[in-house]
């Protein structure tokens, strides 16, 4: 089974909400909310995955402020897609530029933590919204 090492970015406002984006179609979990992050690079570590992802998908400047922890998950087949186990590292971070343009995602909300309980999130996320 492929296993795959991400970096999400918990991205918080001047009111406490967090950015949240909704996956887009053709992707595994398509329609489910995440924290916007990617896979981590061989020889690249995971500050600089997450800065070089928010970057590619959302065109924005971040800087990671605290790491959080991490969840574990094994998703299981999900046609046409085979079953794979991640681990995803979850930071704390603040927008430095840019306006969290949406280029892979369909939607995205601010939202509180108890906004995001009624979410439908990914597996691997729902830890970081404790």
């Amino acid at each position: 089974m492929k296993h795959v090492k991400v970096v999400c970015a918990l991205i918080e406002n001047s009111e406490g909400k967090i950015f949240c984006c909704k996956r887009g179609p053709g992707r595994a979990l398509e329609g489910f909310w995440e924290f916007p992050g990617g896979k981590v690079e061989e020889h690249e570590t995971h500050e600089e995955t997450i800065i070089r992802e928010i970057q590619e998908e959302l065109k924005s400047k971040i800087q990671p402020i605290e790491y959080i922890g991490e969840s574990n998950y094994v998703y299981p087949d999900m046609p046409p897609y085979k079953g794979f186990s991640i681990t995803m590292y979850g930071y704390r971070c603040r927008l430095i530029s840019g306006n969290l343009e949406l280029t892979e995602h369909t939607a995205f909300k601010w939202a509180t933590k108890e906004e995001m309980k009624l979410m439908k999130f990914a597996e691997a996320d729902k830890p970081f919204i404790k």
